[in-house]
């Protein structure tokens, strides 16, 4: 019988359930808590703690539905019948519990007896050197060692996720599509290139800890982590040529047909293009749904690159204009048939409103960019070329828009080669995107941990406690000189009450010192303190002793209570600022990013239009009521679900636990957040924003300041319009009213300055006219008054009309800069183009322009240039006309 797509998730699910795994929510697609992942890329990244902490994991088994977006083999999307950037990964785990033998048996019990799948059509892989798991499926699961087939570490090594963490050999089981399909070769089996052996499960046997040097450890909790296509498995379940001829992706891929043309779409383009749309508009959906916004850098950078290439791709299909966003409802209706997709029905106006917005600034230069690559993959045929200009590519990225990815594929498809080099030559900086940020950087480890003391270790007392008397070193490392060069060193400790920086609010500092008779005296000033998997590490400089006086203690903590009270006020006021722009724009406005500092607070939020200040008003308004209303901040520890139904708002890229922590402004703002804040909302003092802005497409950014320092902010603008009423010899009620007055007779006198400046240069240009008008053809070349372009080019306007048989090459400084007009009469075209005159004449002082035949606009920095600027402009009239037989 054929099973749907869901009904395959379901039974996955329930064969595991009944085998000890509990079912575990899926992670976001953005690991927030991890840096070395831009996106979620496997069903294990969750649980990469696990694997490596030595203390108990909360669960020794897991089973697990995970979205992923990897863009790996995103060349070979449409391509193949199997590849995808998008992808449900059906996973169950192990963490230090059972190892090959159960995964194994599991595997194959679920595929033959559970789906019923041919075992004569089932191949499995092993790692080379892996001899237990050749045994098992060989001898235990009874295939023989013919059916076995050994692959190298390309294939049957896995991991590690990021470039760090669990990893270890896999077996890989092959669906055998049929002699019919692939390359025919004698020799085809498993790990073959072509299509006929399909991979649909993988079993990663997670036995080794890999270091960010390569140095691979054995894990503390070595076991299974198995992830399963569910594409794949319902392409080959459902019998489907591909996997986007299942019932899951084939609607998308309908609906993105019906918007071009039956032509097209019949075309093998067009069959290719339909399949990268379905894809891509999937991962598109996603990403965006969870807060990625199209940049270009990061998250955002995958989110543009995706989009502009299915932007591309639609024209495979026939499509005109922007078309991804009319797919958006097509796929959520497809993904929220189960509960843990549901929140892609809030979001899909959002999102559909980010895509269109973004595919219509692409569209823009679409056309031109790809007729500017048409241009010159033509003149390199011609001249039988092979590599593409990397300045060429550099300017598809910088004028038009189109990804070095885009762009390298595009050249590919015509047998081209980009040359990468030149192109990022080009770049220069902007080549180098960090996916780090630099103060993630600095926290590099210079030596391996060290225990001074055994035990538990980073239980984190700070919500009440600033200063702890008795904490004992337990594991200290060195670490990597900070900017200053000062000797550093990083250690955890049993007990603390330093935040570390987590959920946008930077991490505490303050000072470790031990106490008398504990040693020798040491003092660390503690800079930095951030999480690493379980632990809280604190990064300290000394200032009394030195590592060889180090000990495990009894050490006093305490955290610096001026910036900590600071931080405090900044962070309650950012939930009030989140809650207050709900309020005002509706319940779509997501949190994008924040910043959480001393002196300064910072908000992204998804919002694509200015703020404008009525509605800063507005806002600054409604927080500074909150404030004023000195109301409790209660703090409550719920389960996720409860506090869900409770209206809490959860941030997507945030992993939270099974219990979480709710901070709560009543009847006003509820927020699972696990940062530090005030009691009541008085102790907040006073909001103010200091700017708006936009960040990117479809993001803004507000920054604001409280407590004392919006008080100071206040004041220096109190002081300012003092001062300015002074000036203008009006007190403050009469200060609007009073500018206002100066500014329209300030408009009067420009205005009347304007008009005898026009009337002027009109004199001045009539003279002109006249003394040329002697001459044979009448040509104007001259130095002139003017207060704005405008005026000159009215001025040539007027030279035209005057001149039909000549024409004039006007220049004058305007605000310091270089002006220059060229105007040419109707019967002098043929031999002098205005364009070219004024674009000649303006290159002796490094200058640009352009424009039409009979009128050209063109300028310089340098406006002491005008005698040279002139000059130049003579003799290539001169030189023009000569040649056209006008002179």
């Amino acid at each position: 019988m054929r099973k749907t797509s869901d009904e395959l998730r379901r039974t996955f699910i329930e064969f595991f359930k009944e085998r000890g795994h509990p079912h575990l929510p899926q992670a976001p697609l953005v690991p927030l808590d991890d840096p070395t992942l831009l996106f979620t890329s496997a069903g294990m990244v969750q649980f990469k703690p696990y694997f490596s902490s030595p203390d108990p994991p909360p669960h020794r088994r897991a089973v697990t539905v995970q979205r992923c977006l990897r863009l790996t083999d995103v060349e070979n999307v449409g391509l193949t019948v199997r590849h995808a950037t998008f992808f449900e990964m059906l996973g169950n785990f192990s963490f230090g519990d059972y190892f090959k033998k159960e995964a194994i048996e599991w595997a194959w019990e679920f595929a033959t007896r559970v789906l019923g799948m041919t075992p004569e059509r089932l191949f499995p892989s092993v790692y080379k050197e892996d001899q237990e798991a050749f045994d098992l499926w060989a001898n235990h699961i009874g295939l023989g060692a013919k059916r076995v087939t050994r692959l190298g570490e390309k294939d049957n090594f896995w991991g590690p996720a990021g470039g760090s963490g669990a990893c270890g050999p896999c077996s890989e089981i092959y669906w055998d599509q049929g002699q019919g399909v692939g390359c025919g070769r004698p020799e085809c089996g498993p790990g073959c290139d072509c299509e006929r052996y399909l991979e649909f499960w993988n079993l990663v046997f997670p036995q080794f800890d890999q270091l960010p040097t390569g140095e691979r450890r054995p894990l503390a909790n070595r076991g299974i982590d198995t992830g399963m296509g569910l594409e794949r498995l319902t392409m080959i379940l459902q019998r489907s040529p591909s996997v986007f001829e299942t019932d899951l992706l084939l609607p998308i891929g309908d609906a993105a047909r019906r918007l071009g043309s039956p032509k097209a779409a019949g075309s093998d383009r067009g069959r290719r293009a339909a399949r990268v749309i379905t894809d891509h508009i999937r991962a598109l959906v996603f990403a965006c749904a969870e807060g990625v916004r199209p940049s270009n850098e990061g998250r955002g950078y995958v989110v543009r690159r995706l989009l502009r290439r299915a932007a591309r791709f639609g024209r495979d299909l026939g499509i005109e204009g922007p078309f991804l966003s009319r797919l958006v409802p097509v796929v959520v209706s497809q993904m929220t048939h189960h509960d843990e997709y549901e929140y892609l029905n809030r979001e899909e106006s959002a999102v559909a409103a980010v895509i269109l917005e973004e595919e219509t600034r692409f569209e823009q230069t679409l056309e031109r960019g790809l007729a500017r690559f048409e241009e010159t993959v033509a003149g390199l045929e011609r001249k039988k070329i092979k590599a593409f200009p990397g300045a060429i590519a550099f300017q598809l990225y910088d004028t038009y828009g189109f990804p070095i990815d885009l762009t390298v594929e595009m050249a590919g498809e015509r047998g081209l080669t980009v040359d990468l080099p030149g192109y990022e030559s080009a770049m220069k900086e902007q080549r180098e995107r960090a996916q780090r940020e630099a103060r993630f950087e600095n926290r590099r480890a210079a030596g391996d941990w060290r225990t001074l003391t055994p035990g538990a270790h980073s239980e984190f007392v700070g919500y009440d406690r600033w200063e702890v008397d008795g904490v004992w070193i337990r594991d200290v490392r060195d670490a990597v000189p900070g900017s200053d060069g000062a000797a550093a060193i990083e250690l955890t400790l049993d007990t603390t009450p330093f935040y570390a920086e987590s959920g946008g609010q930077v991490a505490d500092t303050g000072t470790l010192e031990s106490g008398t008779g504990s040693g020798a005296r040491v003092k660390l000033r503690v800079v930095d303190v951030y999480k690493d998997g379980d632990r809280i590490v604190h990064r300290g400089v000394f200032v009394e002793g030195g590592a060889a006086s180090l000990h495990a203690g009894p050490y006093r903590a305490l955290v610096d209570a001026s910036e900590r009270v600071a931080t405090q006020r900044n962070h309650s006021a950012t939930h009030l600022l989140h809650a207050a722009l709900r309020g005002r724009f509706g319940k779509e406005l997501k949190q994008a990013g924040s910043l959480v500092a001393p002196d300064r607070l910072r908000f992204d939020f998804t919002h694509s239009k200015a703020l404008t200040s009525e509605d800063v008003h507005a806002i600054e308004s409604a927080v500074n009521e909150k404030i004023m209303d000195d109301l409790a901040v209660e703090i409550e520890w719920t389960s996720l679900k409860k506090a869900q139904e409770e209206g809490a708002m959860a941030l997507f890229g945030e992993k939270y636990g099974e219990r979480v922590r709710q901070v709560i402004v009543p009847g006003f703002s509820r927020e699972l957040c696990g940062g530090c804040h005030v009691r009541r909302t008085g102790e907040i003092g006073y909001f103010r924003i200091e700017s708006e802005a936009a960040v990117s497409s479809g993001t803004r950014r507000i920054e604001a300041v409280t407590g004392a320092l919006a008080y100071r902010r206040a004041e220096e603008d109190r002081a300012t319009l003092r001062e300015l009423g002074a000036s203008v010899g009006a007190g403050r009620e009469q200060l609007k009213e009073r500018v206002a007055a100066l500014q329209e007779a300030v408009r009067l006198l420009q205005s009347e300055h304007a008009k005898k400046s026009r009337e002027g240069l009109r004199d001045q240009v009539e003279r002109l006219i006249a003394e040329a008008a002697k001459q044979d053809p009448p040509i104007v070349v001259a130095e002139v008054t003017a207060a704005g372009v405008e005026e000159m080019r009215e001025a040539g306007d007027l030279i035209r009309r005057k001149l039909p048989n000549g024409g004039g090459l006007l220049a004058a400084a305007v605000e310091g800069k270089l002006s220059v007009v060229a105007s040419v009469g109707s019967a002098l075209q043929g031999a002098l183009s205005a364009a070219d005159w004024a674009k000649d004449a303006v290159s002796i002082a490094e200058g640009k322009g352009g424009g039409k035949p009979e009128q050209a606009v063109a300028g310089a920095k340098d406006a002491s240039r005008i005698k040279d600027v002139l000059e130049r402009g003579r003799a290539f009239a001169r030189e023009r006309l000569k040649a056209g037989g006008r002179v």
